[in-house]
């Protein structure tokens, strides 16, 4: 297997892979598991999607018959249960093995032959030996991407990982390689800190570790996302310490991420991401909604004090919840309304997120202003006017883009808080977008006049 020829093919989308052997079995366990059997291909197609065709030889548990009925129970709006799912091995006719798993097989039954052909579609395929703890790994994308690259490549250290980082005008990729073991996971996380650092919906398309390659299928994403990173790519800070900011965000979710998938905060940071691709409107929902998840991540309760105060307040309004169910349950005309009551007075004891962002902003961490800013604009998207007296074209259009600028550094100061991050950063809530420094240099009770600009 050769991962050079492998990459340079799959970039132009002409990949094609003869296999002598492939089966393709059913994700369910005991002696009726559909199989089957033959050889096979697997190719790119002309929309950068990998498909595979099995011409099968020998079928087990299934035929013509059951493969229409099984049509049949497809329902609509029904998740596929999971052994609807298969998994394809195979044997290249290098010799080299292959895996692809989480498969939707179709099948072309014809009349004068008793096995069909099988084909569909791949998400990823893996080629080779998955070594369980690899020392180096590099990740080719297939995408523009403005990085911190001055010519064309750049070297660091981040993570006890020395990263070795090549850009070019349509791809770029990602190296990575350490005296021990790398992290669980670790492509994930690296993809993680490259959409926070960039603020572009980036994916790997080819994962080459010893002994083995990774390739993934092209995914939708948005053409054009308008929030923008948090340090701008016009400022020398993004070319002198992004990769300060890469390497801090990579450490945090390596060190509080245990699964395949991405951490909160990335997930809450992609919601931002898709929702500025679309109307205003939708940008400021979707960003509001995002710094209130951000918002769960502030940990209020960092020192004994603040646990005793917190533990202090909890029980008072555990007292208030009792005393307000009681005072209408005890009465004969309110009764009707307790289980309303009770429902209503169930969220006192929880911190809420602007309670979490208020207690930030009292220890310097985010902007008095800017949490106002995403009470205004959250309310006005998730609760909007119902009596028709908004006129759309009467909006002050300048004054909802302030908001969503100062909202956007309340978003990435929240970030930096959670990840232990002290830098540079792009402050847009200010016109011209300078570049500042976190954290805010004292607590500021009006507008952010406590930053320090460098």
């Amino acid at each position: 297997m050769n991962p050079d020829r492998i990459i340079s093919d799959f970039k132009q989308r002409k990949l094609h892979i003869d296999f002598l052997e492939m089966s393709l079995v059913q994700n369910k366990p005991g002696k009726q598991v559909i199989s089957y059997k033959g050889k096979g291909y697997v190719q790119q197609t002309d929309d950068d999607v990998l498909t595979f065709k099995l011409y099968a030889s020998e079928t087990t548990n299934t035929d013509f018959a059951a493969s229409f009925n099984s049509l049949n129970k497809v329902k609509s709006g029904e998740l596929y249960s999971d052994d609807s799912y298969y998994t394809l091995i195979g044997i290249a006719a290098d010799g080299a093995p292959w895996k692809a798993e989480h498969i939707l097989p179709n099948c072309d039954w014809h009349g004068q032959h008793a096995n069909p052909i099988v084909h569909g579609k791949l998400s990823f395929i893996t080629g080779g030996e998955l070594l369980p703890a690899p020392k180096s790994l590099a990740m080719h994308f297939f995408e523009k991407a403005d990085l911190p690259v001055p010519i064309r490549e750049v070297k660091f250290t981040a993570a006890d990982c020395e990263f070795h980082v090549e850009n070019s005008d349509d791809r770029f990729v990602v190296r990575a390689k350490s005296d021990t073991p790398l992290p669980e996971h670790f492509a994930m996380r690296i993809e993680e800190a490259l959409r926070f650092l960039l603020a572009q919906p980036i994916r790997p398309r080819a994962i080459v570790q010893p002994r083995s390659i990774v390739l993934t299928s092209t995914t939708l994403k948005s053409p054009v996302v308008r929030l923008g990173p948090p340090i701008s790519r016009g400022s020398a800070a993004f070319h002198d310490k992004s990769w300060d900011l890469f390497g801090t965000y990579l450490v945090f979710v390596i060190r509080k991420t245990k699964f395949e998938n991405w951490h909160p905060c990335t997930g809450y940071l992609h919601a931002a991401h898709e929702a500025s691709a679309n109307s205003l409107d939708a940008w400021a929902i979707g960003l509001g909604v995002a710094v209130e998840g951000l918002a769960s991540l502030i940990d209020i309760e960092q020192d004994k004090a603040e646990k005793e105060k917190r533990k202090v307040e909890k029980e008072r309004l555990k007292k208030l919840q009792i005393f307000i169910v009681k005072q209408v349950s005890g009465r004969a005309r309110l009764k009707a309304f307790t289980e309303r009551i009770r429902g209503l007075v169930a969220g006192l004891t929880s911190v809420r997120a602007i309670d979490r962002m208020k207690w930030l902003a009292d220890h310097g961490g985010v902007d008095p202003a800017h949490v106002e800013a995403w009470r205004k604009l959250r309310n006005r998207g998730v609760h909007p006017a119902t009596k028709g007296d908004v006129d759309v074209a009467s909006l002050d259009f300048q004054k909802m883009i302030d908001e969503l600028h100062r909202v956007t550094v309340l978003l990435y100061h929240i970030v930096f808080h959670v990840i232990g991050y002290h830098g540079p950063y792009t402050d847009y809530a200010t016109r011209n977008f300078p570049v500042k420094n976190y954290p805010l240099a004292s607590p500021s009770p009006k507008h952010g006049g406590g930053e320090t600009q460098t």
